[in-house]
């Protein structure tokens, strides 16, 4: 029997489960479906923009980034550290007192919490980020939404600031996750930063191929069986392994294993927008949707956080939706077909006026994991309210 170890797929879990076997001598290879590694963190340049598949950011409070990450060459930006919170018309800051101490002032008086619902969060914050990572799995585990209600958080706070930041870290909005999840996720949030590498996601992939020999990662090699220790490629060819990692989305994953257990899966559609427009804020806050009608539940702006995300003169724009039936709509070829056209749509940003018309939006290309860039030609009317209508689509990440 070979010595060898499969590893199927070459997203960062299959890298870096094949950097670690390098790291000890094993002998290994990795086998990719399509034809580049990466998975779901990818970057696509069109027309000088990047733009990564579906929202991503990378947390530096993950604690084994690390030991397989080069942070510094990575050349990270960061986001502040705090959010704006749309909530009653207006943009509301929410930012940690340490780093933005202007900011004091409208975080204590948030109007879509009470003064007791901040000192709670502080409060919160200050128990968790002083448990290990291990501790926190080890609590008691109950429904976040439960758990927030137990803690005394009022419904209003819940709704309007928890749910929608849930709902952009982990794609749910009911807050049914375990109370474990939002503690790590707190925990990350308040004991690192949330950045992007200066050239944009894919980078993370790229800089564990590059310390691979590039031998060992074979790309447009879908497998299609494995049986005992053999690997079968769509090709024919079948593979001898010792041990095989299957490193796929849990679909693909269940369909190797012959396994019937299989969660549904669930996704965000990201929209790309550019303009010359900057948003009305000092600081380029990540912005929650906190009563707002229409399925946006955050934005971004990444080409504030890192200028190389888009060409001089440019802002980048991202949105991101979350319903699954809106997101079938959008990345329907029916709405716009695979060839460039222009179109009349309602948009959607948060800002100081009332919904507007903007027309003549360009749709320029469809691209790898149905990926599309939408270029504003009018940026006078790029700031309206959320509305609940909506006819662009753009990244759809499936989780």
């Amino acid at each position: 029997m070979s010595e060898r170890v499969v590893i199927i797929g070459a997203g960062v879990a299959g890298l870096a489960c094949a950097r670690m076997l390098q790291d000890h001598n094993r002998e290994c290879v990795v086998v990719e479906a399509s034809e580049r590694p990466g998975g779901r963190v990818q970057t696509d340049v069109v027309d000088g923009y990047r733009l990564d598949h579906g929202f991503q950011v990378l947390q530096t409070g993950y604690p084994e980034l690390t030991a397989f990450l080069d942070l510094d060459a990575l050349r990270l930006r960061s986001f502040p550290s705090g959010v704006s919170v749309r909530y009653n018309n207006t943009f509301n800051t929410f930012a940690d007192p340490r780093k933005y101490p202007v900011n004091i002032g409208s975080t204590i008086k948030a109007p879509f919490g009470t003064l007791i619902d901040t000192f709670r969060l502080l409060k919160l914050v200050r128990r968790v980020t002083s448990l290990a990572f291990e501790e926190l799995f080890e609590e008691q585990e109950e429904p976040a939404i439960d758990y927030l209600q137990r803690l005394g958080f009022s419904e209003r706070f819940i709704n309007n600031f928890f749910l929608p930041f849930f709902a952009g870290a982990c794609l749910e909005r009911k807050l049914t996750a375990s109370s474990r999840v939002l503690n790590y996720l707190i925990r990350v949030f308040a004991g690192g930063d949330a950045m992007l590498p200066e050239l944009g996601m894919g980078e993370i992939p790229q800089q564990l191929v590059a310390t691979l020999p590039p031998e060992i990662i074979r790309c447009n090699s879908r497998v299609v069986k494995i049986i005992g220790s053999t690997v079968t490629l769509e090709s024919g060819e079948v593979l001898e392994a010792s041990k095989i990692v299957v490193a796929t989305d849990e679909r693909s994953a269940a369909q190797l294993v012959k396994s019937t257990k299989m969660r549904k899966s669930i996704g965000e559609t990201c929209l790309y927008f550019s303009t010359e427009w900057i948003p009305p804020h000092q600081n380029p806050f990540l912005i929650l949707n906190g009563d707002e009608p229409g399925p946006i539940n955050n934005l971004a702006f990444p080409s504030l956080i890192s200028s190389r995300y888009a060409p001089a003169g440019r802002t980048l724009v991202a949105a991101i939706v979350l319903d699954a039936e809106i997101r079938k709509v959008m990345t329907s070829n029916a709405w716009y077909g695979t060839n460039a056209k222009t179109g009349t749509v309602m948009w959607l940003i948060p800002g100081s006026i009332s919904g507007v018309i903007i027309s003549n939006m360009h749709f320029l290309s469809k691209l790898r994991q149905r990926t599309v860039l939408i270029k504003i030609r009018n940026t006078l009317m790029i700031t309206c309210r959320f509305v609940g209508n909506i006819s662009v689509f753009l990244v759809c990440n499936g989780l």
